[in-house]
């Protein structure tokens, strides 16, 4: 029996890792693709609406259409077409003036985003692990970012925060959705409609960019393949057997594999300061996840990553 727990115990791990391995892969893959020409908005689409169509599949099959209120569809309408296209965006845009591996260190300030956030709106109490939490997170930031910021894109810092910001805003809404539907059916609604965000806004306003070479195009199907469908199928069927916390803090792993990817693929460095605050960023991060959770907010790390 416990040879049994344990096989699923390091099956589970191991389907984690590979979730956050295929999340650590978007930005690297962004850098990729917008080096070979393609825009924001089509590389988004592509991605959705790939995704969105596996997902539809995998939902019918298992668990037939969903069956929700119109509040429920609504919210995810909106979590998918306002909330999480921004965050996928703004992520992925911030690559094109900052390094990958910072870009990624600064969206895991999220966890940190969200506790204050659940302390301010009355759904957490404020206690020990999140001041730890939110200290360390912003000592980590000041020797990531340095004091003055010198040498550093400030367009591409203020893009990657801004996606830890929504991102937070987006896992405090979909908390309470969890609570009505499964993630298989939210993840399939929220692709769904941000496809529809960069197909019918992003497509026209920023310009579709088709004519890209092979090579490019493999980018972009990696990030819908690798980076979103595979990452988040593990991650559900991971979380299933080691619960959202266990799971969110070995995600955390996510900007280190992001850093290591970038060392090898890109020739990206970060300096031993910054490679320092990277990891009190990344603790300040885990101390939110272990604090105390009330029942109203047990959830909130298992809803979907970037």
């Amino acid at each position: 029996m416990n040879n049994k727990h344990n096989n699923h115990l390091g099956l589970s791990v191991l389907l984690i890792l590979i979730s956050t391995l295929g999340f650590s892969c978007y930005p690297i893959l962004g850098k990729y693709v917008f080096s070979g020409g393609a825009g924001l908005a089509t590389v988004l689409f592509v991605r959705f609406t790939i995704s969105a169509l596996f997902f539809w599949a995998i939902t019918l099959w298992r668990e037939g259409f969903p069956r929700l209120s119109r509040k429920t569809w609504l919210t995810l309408w909106g979590m998918g077409g306002i909330n999480y296209s921004m965050m996928a965006g703004l992520y992925i845009s911030s690559v094109r003036f900052i390094p990958a591996s910072l870009a990624a260190l600064l969206l895991y300030v999220y966890p940190v985003i969200v506790t204050v956030i659940a302390v301010l709106t009355h759904q957490e109490k404020f206690s020990s692990y999140k001041l730890s939490g939110l200290l360390l997170s912003t000592f980590g930031l000041v020797m990531v970012l340095g004091v003055a910021l010198q040498g550093i894109n400030v367009l591409g810092v203020g893009l990657a925060l801004a996606s830890a910001f929504v991102y937070a805003i987006y896992i405090i809404i979909g908390n309470k959705v969890l609570q009505t539907t499964t993630p298989l059916v939210s993840t399939t609604i929220i692709s769904t409609s941000a496809a529809l965000t960069y197909g019918v806004i992003g497509l026209p306003l920023g310009g579709a960019t088709w004519n890209l070479s092979a090579g490019t195009w493999m980018g972009i199907a990696g990030i819908a393949l690798f980076s979103t469908i595979i990452a988040m199928l593990t991650f559900f069927q991971g979380m299933k057997h080691i619960g959202a916390s266990s799971a969110s803090i070995i995600s955390t792993l996510e900007p280190v594999m992001t850093a290591i990817l970038a060392i090898i693929l890109l020739n990206e460095h970060l300096t031993l300061v910054q490679a320092l605050g990277g990891v009190l960023v990344v603790m300040g991060g885990i101390f939110a996840v272990l604090s105390p959770i009330p029942k109203n907010l047990k959830k909130e790390n298992s809803f979907v990553n970037e």
